[in-house]
């Protein structure tokens, strides 16, 4: 029986990481490629469209860095609960960088940045799909 346990705490220990880095790259290269778009079509909503893909990109990276940091079935409820706090803390800081966009940039297109913003964030619907692919065995 213990050896039973002890093979399966191996193998919930060697469980890969979700390839998170995926979404986040996408992400990047979504804002960027907003920036660039925008840089040619409205250049007045420059800052604005950065703006906007950088608060959703800082914000989702401090969550994985928060969250994934430690693995293992043998932690599983610290798991859960770094989880919570990293939701919090992703939450804490959305809030916070749209405070300073508005407090301090002064957006001369705040519709730019608020359309940047959610098509960033909208990158999760496209997370299932960015995630299997990289779990794929090779």
């Amino acid at each position: 029986m213990q050896l039973w346990e002890a093979d399966r705490a191996t193998e919930m220990a060697s469980i890969p990481l979700p390839p998170y880095r995926r979404l986040l790259l996408a992400q990047v290269f979504l804002t960027l490629g907003l920036t660039l778009l925008a840089s040619l079509v409205f250049p007045q909503a420059l800052e604005a469209v950065f703006l906007g893909g950088l608060i959703a990109v800082v914000p989702q990276g401090t969550f994985f860095a928060l969250a994934y940091r430690h693995r293992g079935a043998r932690q599983m409820q610290r798991n859960v609960q770094k989880l919570f706090a990293a939701e919090a803390v992703k939450f804490g800081l959305t809030v916070v960088l749209f405070a300073l966009a508005f407090g301090l940039v002064q957006p001369s297109n705040p519709i730019f940045l608020l359309i940047t913003y959610i098509a960033v964030v909208s990158m999760h619907w496209l997370a299932p799909r960015l995630l299997q692919q990289g779990m794929k065995p090779h």
